[in-house]
């Protein structure tokens, strides 16, 4: 038995794919997770947690169990990992953005590659994640970075935006104010546009990062062979302005390629510390690599005992720019991800300075393989804050290399005192033994003033020893070089500062070690540290005066003291210390030397064209360049000097905040001490408060904003005066209550000071308490007191002058109440902060007092609940009073946004009275200012957030209290209230203020709304029931529904994991919101009535969201909302109104437009159905028509489903079929407006198809609505194409001439015809328009020439079964007849239908289908051609009708078709063949508003071999008749065709002729009356073709060529023997050589070229009497005038014998069927002559040989009425085989039960050359032509067929010329 599993196997991953067949199993795939619930055995029970509706069994085995967190949420309960959240965060993304990635590699999108590389980068974090060998810091920095990686990724892919807290976790919306999560929500989409910025390369330099930083780079091998030992000196490089920026740091790397110190291998770390803000602004910076070779001058020889060693010499530069990894641009450095950095060597002359320049500029280095492995990471925080945070990197043992200078901030215990010196160059001279000192070394050694060295204080670089002594580069053979070498000097404190000067010596280095051994200093320079106002070295250059010695043999001055040989005599002397040091001082004195008399002392003699220079930089806490500040730091020197420290404190203005910064603390001891001072302090009280209320506006200012720390830390730990406070707060009350005198500047500057004033006040006062155990703290209050109130009564003074000072009050006043609570009561100091704040005039410093306000907000004094019911009032008293006169909108609402933010808590009790304050005072002005601003601007979208937390924070209690407040004392207030939210809640939720991305915000919002709808729904509920109001109940259900259908709530649009998500957090809310109108609409009461049928379409938008227990709950009300309109009394009559029909018209419209939107489905169908079919069964007054609209809506969703699940198909064919069924729909409910409305999305689609015809037809539909009167045209009616159509004969107007206009581009000319003599009728008889009726006339007329003289196309039919439920409904097992397009054939038919159906399979028999094939879940099709059955109009008998207007009925207005195959197959025996032949009736006639009509009814009857046999001579009679009245019709009309048809019909002994008929000719055939009836049918037809043949050879022999002279007595030969043969064998009496058939012409006798005449001239009197004169030879008579036209005689009545109704009637044997004067009708049926088109017949009468009723004309006559082309002339026959008397073939096998898969006759082409000349062609029929045509059934085609089958080709071949195709095929040709 199935059992709950525990908690510990709640949780699973799949480790195997598991799919099975058997039912209720659960397919896995590998990573799959799954919520397991239960186990039986091997087996759990349980579903996907991203999909929780794949629910099965799956075994136990596949699954790896996994720890779970189960919570519960009422039913429902989530299960989730116990993984860390971050790595859970990964799995959840890579499950979602896989599934985009898969539809992004389907689609190709470009967006592929770098989803897959973020996909990877997240894989790989996660493994370190999992890995737990990552410190904590790392995990957060990881965690960093996954976090902004995700965010990115998902904005990238459209994803909802994730909020985090600061450590980079999903924030919870619970635990979060509105406000809070609005801030975060806008704080990471900064985040993602500036991370997107940086991947597009656009930089955002308004966000920064961190502001101190450090680098650290590990070295990781060093490969380059040198041979010697070696320094590498490591540095930080700005290449802008080619300087080092850091100290260096120094490897010592060993002649052998390793180190030196071999354990230090791979363990070479250092970090670049000290870089802050200015550092990330740096263009271009490097970390250089300098190698200095440490041995002999020349590598050569290295092996060369003799050579002098320890020689430091350049090797070479390597260099990698950092600057993207600096500012942040580039995050792939790690500490284990090894850079390669190529190494550059140094060339014999060349400078290091000058090969770094060459370096960092060089785009590619030629580097061999030789360079440095290095390591980088960016470490942020200060060094003691990374030693902390990554201690696996910053050790013990890692240097630290500082920066050239200050860091940002100088944190107060930071004592540095260095100099940093950098020996640049020199150039130096020898005497006459050399020109040139080369190969110099320069020592550089620290001296105090008696010359002693300064032991280890001078540094190369961290990573080395501190040494005495420094020995510079070696430039070999240069007296010019150019060293730029920096070292330090570090001096202790406590040195003695004064005579302390840099010495440094020359010497000339030799490569031979004996030599070298000898040389000494030749020369020297000396600096002094110290300037002789006690101020340290300047920060410049300094050009060095050069000294040489008296030792120097090159020296030509006499000796005057010899120097001692030992080094540490020497020292004990120094001279040189008088002298000048530097050019500068030089020229300062004045001195002149002479070339006789040298500058000298001691042994050092001034050198003039020497020279040396360096640059010093000092970079010092204790040491200054200024003398002010050196003055002030020393004041106790100059205390007597009053002048002197007054002129100090006044210039301390002047000073450059740099230097005050740098010796802040010092400064601020010496001021303090300066002010306690009691002997001078009345005389400078002032000048040491405005100096230092001065260095305090300093460290405000937002330049150095980075030193406030060091001020808070001096101020904490350093600042020690007892009575200072008292001293400082006469003199601030004394600069505040004389405002109006005191300098502004400085006012402002001490208003500016606030806050670090009342630090040193409070901690002053501190500091005396505690030594005098709180002695005087009443006087201290009352001191303290007053000097607010004297700053609060500032700010009463209206006078510009004091307007900056006031404002800096404002701004910074509240910064001084953490202070001030450490000695002073809340309460009172919230009082005054209040009076403070009320005493700035109205209308003045507007922003500054709200700015005041926000910060007291975050103060410590609104943490305070007594505060906050002080402060309160005046904070919501002030924001309200702005709002409401619209000034300051933004700061208001950010005043209270932050309010609400600091009093949200879960706890709502903790801020019940707040936020009771905060509703009263401003729920309103805040509504209204959400109204009134613009909804897409940011103070409006902070504006709702500010009431959604509001309305979040209200208790029901507070809801309660606001509504009854005396504001809302009259329920019209309240009404009004509750508009206006009601108003604004719509507006929210049909426009969201919020990015749609933003799901957590917007989820939120909804929920704060749904809450305060469900009680605004109580609300109006108890008031407005009694006292109805009908706009606010409708505004609460607009409001309500429009809340349950907005977007972002439709939870099945949205991914499992999203959708789970929600609902666990918020619920599907949108079934509360459906219950609650549910709950509002039955309390309606009789109210209801008045929501009826307004609220129809509303609910049923609500009924249609796919949520079950929803559609439940609400669709009930439209059963009410019928009820209701039944039940309604009628006013007029006092009785029930016994319908609702307005429902019923609302819920129709409003479904049809919701459905075809996408919304419903077919569970809705059957719901609403279900549930209102038995409500309505259940009610005994309502249940007929109930039960009846039931049934309609049934109907009607089944249409519109069906049409919107074709409508996003591009088969149009199936989108028409759609709309015809709902068109039918509404027109048999009488919904004329939806009728219409379906009508011209008909039309529409008609157009894009180019079926004009149906187009045509369609818009006959809506005509037939409209009246010829002037009546107003109801709504329903109007066409959104002709608007401005206001009556019924307007619009009808307007529409009959779009109709006539399709008609024409669809050539149903004679439909066009029939509209315009409607319009004939209104101009002429009805408006009396003879303008428009003219022009209406002339159009009419065009129609008519169009059907005589255009060529038309005759479209062929098509019939087709749909079999299988694999089609639509509307289409499964149906078959239908569809009407072809033009030119379109059978195998053109079929592959259109396979297009539209490419899974369908073609059915190859048409027998009926089985109905295992009928009920198959496949497409089957069935397809053949039809022939359409003519049904002639009553007006045509007894008339002589033009063969081109009977034509178009042939294939037109057409209702029947009929089809034939074969019984059996009886082989070659067509006197034993039998025929089925099927009747097909459409629906509708053809043409219509559709390609295509249901067949609604079909008939099948049997076909007898003597039927056929008639039927095929009936069809050979009608082809001959036809060429005969064509061949009268027109004398030059080429025999070719005929001649061909007689030779086929005399001479057929290829098909065996009459013979095949023998049998039905003899004695005693013939049984039944019916059969004899048929037999002397047969013998009269056979008579009638031998009087045809007859005629037919006259002409022939008439118009015959003397070339074709044989031929023709050929067939008469034949002929002849034709007819012996028949009177012979079957006894046929034929009638004489003269008898003929009789025709009847019934035409005018004009020619049309008078009529033309006449019309053209109607002023000329001769025209009457001319027309009966003989035509001029210069008029040519029409070519049109002599159409074959056809007589047609009414039918005789049925015979009386019992023939079935389908049979061949009893007809005059000499009738002719139209279809046999429509000559060049393409005919594939199997009645007769292989056409499947069956007609009725027409009569013709025999008579004599006609005789022409006119005088013959002359041959030039003749020659000039030649047609000039074949266009308007009849064509010839086209048939597929000429069975004649002589023939034994007939064409019906062809017809028989045929293979739909083999090949089938072709069918034939556009007959657009049937009438080409082939006069010229020689024609010799033999016995051995007509044999080679009798061999294939399945291709009896004749000679005649070529002909009018062919192509344009075989046309040129028979004709012999090369006819040009375009001239045979297009129109204007045949003209």
């Amino acid at each position: 038995m199935w059992q709950k599993t525990d908690r510990s196997q709640k949780y699973g991953v799949a480790v195997y794919n598991y799919s099975s067949r058997l039912p209720h199993r659960l397919t896995l795939n590998i990573g799959d997770t799954v919520q397991i619930s239960e186990e039986l055995d091997g087996w759990f029970y349980g579903c996907k947690t991203k999909n929780k509706n794949e629910c099965g069994i799956f075994p136990k085995s596949y699954i790896h169990v996994r720890e779970a967190v189960v919570a519960k949420f009422g039913s429902l309960e989530r299960v989730t990992s116990t993984e860390s959240p971050i790595a859970q965060e990964i799995s959840t993304v890579l499950r979602e953005w896989h599934t985009i990635w898969k539809q992004f590699y389907l689609d190709q999108n470009e967006e592929l590659e770098n989803i897959q590389v973020m996909m990877l980068e997240l894989m790989d974090w996660r493994k370190k994640i999992m890995s737990r060998k990552l410190t904590n810091e790392e995990v957060k920095d990881l965690q960093q970075r996954v976090s902004s990686r995700i965010d990115f990724g998902n904005a990238m892919l459209g994803l909802d935006l994730v909020v985090r807290d600061e450590q980079g976790n999903i924030l919870n919306p619970d635990n979060t104010s509105v406000v809070e999560l609005y801030k975060q929500h806008e704080t990471a989409s900064d985040r993602i546009r500036l991370e997107q910025n940086t991947v597009t390369g656009v930089r955002d330099t308004s966000i920064t990062g961190p502001q101190t930083f450090n680098l650290f780079v590990q070295l990781r091998n060093f490969v380059c062979r040198i041979g010697e030992d070696a320094d590498i000196l490591m540095s930080l490089y700005d290449a802008k302005f080619s300087k080092f920026i850091s100290e260096n740091y120094i490897v010592n790397w060993g002649k052998d390629g390793v180190p030196k110190d071999i354990e230090m291998l791979n363990n070479f770390r250092v970090v670049f510390t000290d870089l802050g803000s200015r550092d990330r602004t740096r263009e271009r910076v490097y970390l250089v690599f300098q190698i200095i070779r440490i041995g002999v001058m020349d590598p050569k020889d290295v092996e060369d005992k003799k050579q002098t060693r320890r020689l430091r010499r350049p090797f070479g530069v390597a260099a990698i720019d950092i600057t993207e990894y600096l500012n942040g641009l580039k995050n792939d450095a790690e500490e284990d991800k090894q850079i390669f950095i190529p190494f550059q060597s140094c060339g014999e002359k060349e400078f290091m300075d000058s090969l770094i320049k060459k370096v960092v500029v060089a785009k590619e280095i030629n580097h061999k393989g030789q360079g440095l492995w290095v390591s980088l990471k960016v470490l942020q925080g200060d060094v003691k804050q990374v030693k902390e945070d990554y201690p696996h990197l910053v050790g013990p043992n890692t240097c630290v290399s500082r920066k050239l200078g200050f860091p940002d901030v100088i944190m107060p215990g930071d004592v540095r005192n260095d100099i940093y010196v950098t020996i640049k160059g020199g150039e130096f001279t020898r005497g006459p033994a050399k020109t040139a000192d080369k190969n110099v070394e320069v020592t550089m050694v620290v001296c105090n003033n008696k010359g002693e060295v300064l032991k280890d204080v001078i540094s190369y670089g961290c990573g080395g020893d501190m040494m005495s002594e420094y020995k510079s580069l070696i430039y070999y053979h240069e007296d010019k070089p150019k060293w730029q070498e920096t070292v330090k000097v570090a001096i202790s404190t406590e040195e003695e500062f004064k005579g302390l000067h840099l010495k440094f010596t020359f010497k000339h280095r030799s490569t031979s070690e004996t030599k070298d051994r000898s040389e000494r200093p030749f020369a020297m320079a000396f600096i002094k540290l110290m300037n002789k106002n006690s101020t340290t070295l300047s920060d410049t250059d300094h050009n060095l005066l050069v000294y040489k010695d008296h030792n120097s043999p090159d020296l030509k001055s006499s000796k005057k003291m010899k120097i001692t040989e030992k080094k540490e005599d020497r020292d004990k002397f120094s001279p040189y210390l008088d002298l000048p040091s530097t050019r500068e001082i030089f020229n300062e004195q004045n001195i002149q030397p002479t070339g006789k008399v040298t500058l000298f002392s001691g042994p050092f003699t001034l050198s003039a064209k020497d020279s040396f220079v360096i640059s010093s930089f000092v970079c010092s806490t204790k040491l200054t360049h200024n003398v002010v500040l050196l003055g002030l730091l020393q004041w106790q020197d100059i205390m007597t000097d009053t002048t002197k420290l007054r002129d100090h404190l006044e210039k301390l203005m002047k000073v450059d905040g740099e230097e005050i910064v740098k010796f802040l603390q010092d400064l601020l001891d010496s001021l303090f001490s300066i002010l306690m001072q009691n002997t001078i302090s009345d005389v400078y009280d002032n000048l040491v408060f405005d100096a230092l209320v001065h260095i305090i506006s300093l460290i405000s200012d937002r330049k150095y904003h980075q030193f406030r720390p060091v001020l808070d830390a001096y101020v904490e730990s350093s600042f020690s005066f007892a009575m200072a406070y008292q001293k400082l707060m006469i003199i601030l009350r004394d600069y505040v209550d004389k405002a109006m005198e005191t300098n502004q500047k400085i006012l402002k500057s001490a208003m500016k000071s606030l806050e670090y004033l009342f630090k040193f006040i409070v901690q002053s006062r501190n500091h005396f308490a505690r030594l005098n155990d709180g002695r005087g703290k009443q006087s201290f209050e009352l001191q303290l007191k007053q000097l607010i109130k004297s700053i609060s009564n500032m700010m009463l003074y209206t006078s510009d002058n004091t307007l900056v000072a006031q404002g800096s009050a404002l701004k910074y006043m509240c910064a001084t109440i953490p202070d001030i609570l450490k000695v002073f009561d809340a309460v009172e100091l919230s009082h005054l902060m209040v009076e403070f704040i009320n005493n700035v005039p109205k209308e003045r410093l507007t922003k500054q007092k709200l700015k005041c306000i926000d910060d007291l907000v975050h103060s410590k004094l609104f943490v305070l609940p007594e505060c906050r019911l002080i402060l309160l009032p005046m904070m919501l008293q002030h924001t309200r009073v702005l709002m409401e006169q619209k000034e300051e909108i933004e700061d208001c609402i950010e005043v209270l946004s932050n309010i609400l933010n600091l009093t949200f808590s879960r706890d709502m009790d903790k801020y019940e009275e707040d936020i009771s304050l905060i509703t009263k005072m401003s729920l309103r002005t805040v509504i209204q200012a959400c109204i009134n601003l613009d909804k897409t601007s940011k103070e409006a979208i902070k504006c709702v957030c500010v009431l959604l937390s509001m309305l979040r924070q209200m208790k029901e209690l507070h809801f309660s209290q606001y509504m009854d407040m005396e504001e809302f004392a009259f329920l019209i207030d309240l009404r009004d209230f509750l508009m206006e939210i009601l108003m604004l809640f719509l507006d929210l939720v049909s426009n969201n203020v919020f990015p749609p991305d933003w799901m957590e915000m917007i989820m939120l919002e909804n929920s704060i709304i749904l809450r305060a709808l469900q009680i605004f729904a109580k609300v109006i509920h108890d008031r407005f029931t009694q006292e109805f109001e009908r706009e606010l109940w409708g505004f609460f259900f607009k409001c309500s529904i429009s809340f349950l259908t907005q977007k972002s709530l439709q939870l099945e649009h949205f991914t499992s994991s999203k959708r789970s998500k929600i609902v666990c957090r918020y619920r599907d809310m949108r079934r509360e919101a459906g219950f609650e109108i549910r709950q509002m609409w039955f309390h309606l009461g009789v109210n209801k009535i008045q929501f009826i049928p307004d609220m129809v379409g509303a609910v049923l938008e609500m009924t249609l969201i796919p949520e079950i227990e929803l559609r439940k709950a609400t669709i009930p009300i439209f059963f009410d909302m019928m009820v209701c309109e039944f039940m309604q009394i009628e006013p007029s009559t006092r009785k029930i109104k016994g319908n609702f029909n307005q429902v019923e018209h609302e819920l129709i419209m409003c479904l049809d437009a919701l459905v075809e939107g996408g919304q419903g489905d077919g569970e809705y169908k059957d719901l609403i159905c279900d549930i209102l079919y038995k409500l309505c069964s259940n009610h005994s007054t309502l249940k007929e028509q109930g039960l009846r609209f039931v049934n309609t809506i049934k109907e009607l969703l089944q249409h519109l489903l069906e049409y919107r699940k074709i409508i996003q198909s591009e088969v149009k064919e199936l989108r028409m079929s759609c709309i015809v069924n709902l068109l039918n729909f509404y027109h048999d409910i009488g919904r004329q407006e939806m009728y219409i409305r379906y009508l011209y999305k008909l039309c529409d689609l008609h157009m894009k198809c180019d079926n004009y015809t149906e187009a045509a037809n369609t818009l006959k539909l809506h005509v037939g609505l409209l009246k010829w009167t002037d009546d107003g045209l109801d709504p329903m009616l109007q066409s959104g194409w002709y608007p401005a159509a206001r009556t019924h004969r307007e619009l009808k107007e307007y529409l009959y001439y779009d109709i006539i206009s399709y008609f024409d581009k669809g050539k149903m000319w004679e439909k066009g015809i029939e509209l315009t003599k409607e319009l004939v009728h209104l101009y002429e008889e009805e408006l009396y328009d003879y303008e428009r009726l003219s022009v209406i006339l002339k159009r009419q007329a065009e129609l008519f020439a169009c059907i005589i003289r255009e060529l038309r196309p005759d479209p062929e039919y098509f019939r087709v079964g749909y079999y299988g439920r694999g089609f639509p409904s509307f289409l499964q097992n149906k078959v239908f007849i569809y009407r072809g397009k033009e030119y379109e054939r059978l195998t053109d038919f079929n592959s259109r239908m396979q297009t539209l159906f490419p899974n369908a399979e073609l059915l190859k028999s048409l027998s009926p289908p089985s109905s295992e094939v009928k009920e198959s879940d496949k497409q089957y099709l069935q397809i053949n051609a039809v022939t359409p059955v003519l049904e002639l109009q009553d007006r045509f008998l007894n008339k002589c009708v033009n063969e081109k207007i009977l034509k178009y009925y042939s294939v037109n207005e057409v209702q029947k078709f009929t089809f034939s195959r074969r019984i059996d197959e009886s082989g070659a025996d067509i006197s034993q063949m039998w025929l089925e032949r099927t009747y097909l009736t459409t629906l509708y006639s053809f043409p219509g508003i559709l390609c295509w009509f249901p067949v609604n009814h079909t008939d099948m009857r049997k076909v007898s071999p003597l039927e056929n046999a008639i039927e095929t001579l009936e069809t050979t009679n009608k082809r001959i008749n036809s060429l005969i009245e064509q061949h009268i019709a027109d004398d030059h009309l080429s025999t070719n065709n005929l001649g061909m048809l007689l030779n086929g019909v005399v001479d057929a002994s290829v098909n065996g002729g009459i013979s095949n008929y023998k049998v039905f000719y003899s004695e005693g055939y013939g049984e039944s009356e019916i059969q004899l009836h048929l037999v002397h049918k047969l013998k009269d037809i056979t008579k009638n073709q031998v009087m045809l043949l007859k005629e037919a050879l006259l002409i022939h022999r008439r118009k015959v060529s003397e070339e074709l002279r044989p031929f023709h007595d050929h067939m008469e030969q034949r002929f002849k023997e034709m007819v012996k043969l028949i009177h012979k064998e079957y006894r046929l009496n034929v009638p004489d050589s003269f008898a003929t058939l009789k025709r009847i012409k019934s035409q005018s006798c004009v020619p049309i070229s008078r009529v033309s005449e006449v019309l053209n001239n109607p002023n000329n009197p001769q025209n009457l009497s001319d027309s009966s004169a003989a035509p001029s030879p210069s008029l040519k008579t029409s070519h049109s005038t002599r159409a074959p036209s056809v007589y047609i005689k009414p039918d005789k009545s049925a015979p009386t014998t019992p023939i079935r109704p389908n049979t061949i009637s009893r007809m005059n044997p000499f009738k002719r069927t139209s279809v046999a004067s429509l000559a060049n009708t393409s005919d594939h049926s199997s009645e007769g002559g292989g056409s499947n088109r069956n007609s009725l017949e027409a009569p013709i009468e025999l008579s004599e040989q006609l005789t022409p009723r006119r005088p013959l004309r002359s041959d030039e006559q003749r020659r000039l009425s030649r047609p000039n082309s074949f266009q308007l002339m009849p064509p010839i026959m086209n048939s597929t085989s000429n069975s004649s008397l002589v023939s034994n073939t007939s064409s019906t096998a062809e017809n028989s039960d045929f293979e739909l898969g083999d090949e089938m006759p072709t069918p034939p082409l556009p007959e657009k050359t049937a009438y080409s000349d082939y006069s010229n062609v020689e024609i010799t029929p033999s016995p051995s032509h007509h044999r080679a045509n009798s061999g294939n059934r399945k291709s009896k085609v004749s000679f005649l067929r070529i002909f009018h089958r062919g192509s344009t080709a075989s046309l040129n071949e028979i004709d012999g010329h090369k006819t040009d195709k375009k001239t045979l095929g297009s129109p204007d040709s045949m003209t």
